[in-house]
């Protein structure tokens, strides 16, 4: 069975995992994914003041190893340059997607006109829309998801649903649910630590009964699966991190396939 890992983080000097600050380095993920039986992994860059460089960094790992990484590139979305930044990605970068941890609280500009630019720039671009978000937003990213079908739009980490006070019982997943029918919208499955009462645990009963949530809402053809290595190694190995869903969740062989590998390959073309 294919392994994609659609949510990894790869830099030299990852500062807030002191005094592990190269948990990210590029050779210890590759060995990891060697150990684990992980094919190609996706890395997210973090752009901050201690790996400015890293939109840069991550594209060139990924050219130096096409079989197994590929690279989004972060935009801020709410920059005036956004858009110009979405269309250059693919050729500057080699970017699968774009990825953009919003600095606004409030992402209801999202769905304004102000933001058509943004959106006609995705849609040239060919390039799907990775966006951290919690609960509060979740009515404006479904808004934009329905204004815009041809841009993918996909959720970190199952949309971050604690930090919105979503329980994995709520049927509604916080309201989520009412885009079961906007083919447009995925989720992602990672970060199964961060939703966790027992995070240190790989069969993580909280984070399991949210990936059933979401599959009995989307389907598995809309989920994918990811680690965020290095931050959960703070927890778990990166083995025990993929074998949370190849190993511990109830899953039919066609869904695990899909959430493991297919999804994530469709959406990313890799």
């Amino acid at each position: 069975m294919r392994v994609i890992d659609a949510h990894v983080h790869t830099l030299d000097n990852y500062q807030p995992m002191a005094p592990f600050e190269d948990m990210g380095r590029v050779d210890r993920l590759l060995h990891w994914m060697d150990d684990a039986g992980v094919d190609k992994a996706v890395m997210l860059p973090v752009v901050a003041d201690f790996s400015p460089e890293n939109n840069e960094e991550c594209a060139n790992w990924a050219r130096n190893h096409p079989e197994r990484l590929a690279a989004m590139t972060d935009v801020p979305l709410h920059e005036a340059n956004a858009a110009e930044r979405v269309r250059a990605a693919r050729e500057q970068y080699g970017a699968v997607a774009i990825s953009c941890y919003p600095s606004t609280p409030d992402l209801a500009w999202l769905t304004e006109p102000d933001a058509e630019p943004l959106w006609d720039a995705f849609k040239e671009s060919g390039l799907p829309c990775n966006l951290h978000v919690t609960q509060p937003n979740y009515s404006h990213i479904i808004t934009a998801a329905r204004q815009h079908p041809e841009v993918p739009i996909l959720l970190n980490h199952f949309a971050l649903p604690k930090g919105g006070g979503v329980t994995s019982d709520d049927p509604s997943y916080g309201g989520l649910a009412s885009a079961a029918d906007v083919p447009n919208l995925f989720v992602k499955v990672s970060a199964f630590y961060a939703a966790a009462d027992t995070p240190w645990d790989p069969a993580c009963p909280v984070p399991l009964a949210y990936l059933q949530r979401l599959l009995g809402i989307f389907g598995a053809a809309r989920l994918l699966f990811g680690t965020d290595w290095p931050p959960a190694g703070k927890h778990l190995s990166y083995r025990q991190g993929v074998e949370i869903v190849r190993t511990y969740a109830e899953l039919s062989p066609q869904d695990r396939d899909l959430i493991l590998s297919g999804t994530a390959a469709r959406l990313f073309g890799i």
